[in-house]
């Protein structure tokens, strides 16, 4: 057999030392997480890379908002969602509350996508660092928070086709008063609307490149944030965590 060192886009994946790795571009992280992604953590587990997917994966959610609040019906969104809560108002406090929710809904859901997806990165970086402590499968390294945001933002890259549908679908497609994930055609939502919100939530999460990320997020945590088995595979559940209350909490 030979001794030379395995080789892949990344270059040398058993090379030691930090010195001998460069930076990989945007460009070559969104293609190892569907190409090589062993290889890929294996590299930002020696110089961690995190910025640049943050930063893009914001641009992308706030183009695909943006598109879906230019675009919705949202005096009929408001109405729906009230009507599916059964909230006991009269129907002049019923009016006017949708007509404040109305006015108020397209400024706070932008503004939800430029905050909030920092906001989770960061978050979810801080608990996988934690998962990478106590499961660190070499004693000899402790991973950084740096680790954990690799494992909260790399493995997102795979919904960048998601997003891009979605805002696609949005530009193209009638809205009315379907929900923005209810526009991406690699998603079941898309082709089947159950009035069961809870179903339609469900069957909304179910596309292809959402379960890649799960995937993702295991690879990443293996192999940049060095967990063992358990741990790796407890960041999958710890992601799936914030579909689950969503699910059971839909009204």
């Amino acid at each position: 057999m030979s001794n030379q060192p395995k080789q892949s886009l990344y270059g040398e994946s058993d090379a030691g030392g930090d010195e001998q790795v460069k930076s990989l571009s945007l460009a070559d992280q969104i293609s190892g997480v569907f190409s090589e992604p062993v290889e890929l953590f294996k590299r930002l587990s020696k110089k961690p890379q995190w910025v640049g997917a943050m930063l893009l994966l914001t641009a992308l959610a706030l183009a695909f908002t943006i598109a879906w609040v230019a675009r919705v019906d949202t005096l009929e969104f408001i109405t729906l969602q009230f009507e599916r809560a059964q909230l006991q108002l009269s129907v002049d406090q019923l009016d006017r509350a949708i007509e404040m929710q109305a006015k108020l809904m397209p400024a706070f859901t932008v503004l939800g996508s430029l905050i909030g997806t920092p906001i989770v990165i960061f978050f979810s970086g801080l608990i996988y660092w934690a998962v990478g402590l106590i499961s660190k499968e070499d004693l000899q390294w402790t991973p950084t928070y740096f680790h954990g945001l690799v494992v909260a933002s790399i493995p997102t890259l795979a919904t960048v086709p998601y997003t891009l549908l979605g805002t696609l679908m949005a530009l193209l497609k009638p809205v009315g008063t379907l929900r923005s994930d209810q526009l991406v055609p690699s998603s079941l939502g898309f082709w089947i609307q159950p009035d069961n919100p809870k179903l339609s939530i469900l069957f909304s999460s179910l596309d292809l490149f959402l379960l890649i990320q799960y995937v993702m997020i295991y690879f990443a945590a293996k192999y940049a944030l060095r967990a063992k088995t358990w741990g790796a595979v407890l960041c999958v559940i710890l992601s799936l965590l914030t579909l689950c209350i969503s699910v059971l909490l839909a009204k």
